[in-house]
């Protein structure tokens, strides 16, 4: 997958307050909070140099996790499938990402069951086959839903059984990049489940990571659309000079931003983005505002900078 159009959320309120939400939040080193700014301004510097679309939602008082952007939603087209929250201390955000997908005309939905988004979901690389996991925060019966939402019969939804708590989220473990080639860290997963990740890509374009590599999240890994002549540029935390010599055989350009802070809420690059490239039509107006045929009620009032949401470059939030 690469990705083209992205959601960010600063981590203005980040930090690390709730005891074992995950298993790598074991609360033993306190979240350098300006180190953490700075890694994530990074990402965004990083990210913006490739031939990518950044989009921000505004982060919100006492939601600390709100910057792990991918759990928001999962995006198909032009529906929002907003997530239903399984951690007790992040189902507030909820609301936020329904009236941020709401206000920008998508589609939006939220399942009855607990679905974590872009956490638990990811798109091959045509976009012809969905990977659902479960097993720790999503719930195998929201994948029904899910598949009953985006309803596409020519869409494969595959559902993935998570076997290591380390690796509770389906993008810690999985990562499909370029055009078809996916990262997997086999261990995280059970027998049946691995065997179906092979039976469709194939096992010679599964990229096996290392323990260490695992452990630096190198699953968590972003691939963008960029200016250079390489299949993609892959952006993560940190990697093995082994794996960085694979990508490179494999014509990928790769990028290290160093995610310690954001390690320490068992996230890396990945889990601070969300991919919300849509299929929509608009046409833009002698002024440039987008104008949507079908949503003629919404047009220009979300579609301007939104001043409470950045201003410049330098990401001065307020409010």
């Amino acid at each position: 997958m690469i990705f083209k159009h992205i959601l960010m959320c600063r981590p203005k309120y980040f930090d690390v307050v709730h005891y074992k939400l995950n298993s790598h939040m074991l609360m033993e080193k306190n979240v350098n909070k300006k180190l953490a700014l700075h890694q994530w301004m990074s990402l965004r510097d990083n990210i913006e140099r490739c031939d990518v679309k950044v989009d921000f939602i505004k982060p919100k008082k006492d939601l600390v996790d709100m910057v792990f952007a991918a759990n928001g939603a999962l995006i198909y087209k032009n529906k929002a499938i907003v997530s239903k929250f399984n951690a007790d201390p992040r189902k507030p955000e909820t609301l936020q990402y329904f009236k941020f997908f709401d206000n920008k005309n998508y589609e939006t939905h939220i399942t009855s069951v607990d679905f974590e988004g872009a956490g638990d979901g990811l798109f091959s690389h045509d976009k012809k086959h969905l990977w659902l996991g479960h097993g720790f925060r999503t719930f195998k019966d929201s994948h029904l839903e899910v598949k009953s939402i985006l309803d596409d019969d020519k869409l494969n939804i595959h559902s993935l059984e998570l076997a290591n708590e380390l690796w509770y989220h389906l993008d810690t473990c999985f990562c499909p990049i370029g055009h078809n080639d996916v990262l997997v860290y086999d261990k995280a997963f059970t027998k049946e489940s691995l065997h179906k990740i092979y039976d469709v890509y194939g096992e010679h374009n599964c990229i096996l990571v290392s323990d260490e590599d695992a452990s630096n999240f190198a699953c968590n890994s972003i691939s963008l659309k960029n200016h250079e002549n390489s299949i993609a540029t892959i952006i993560g935390n940190r990697f093995t000079s082994d794996l960085r010599y694979k990508f490179f055989d494999l014509n990928y350009s790769v990028v290290e931003n160093d995610m310690s802070e954001f390690l320490l809420s068992g996230g890396s690059t990945k889990c601070c983005i969300l991919d919300i490239e849509k299929d929509f039509d608009y046409y833009e107006d002698l002024f440039g505002n987008k104008i949507f045929p079908n949503n003629e009620n919404k047009n220009n009032k979300y579609y301007n900078e939104d001043k409470d949401y950045i201003v410049g470059n330098d990401m001065l939030i307020h409010g």
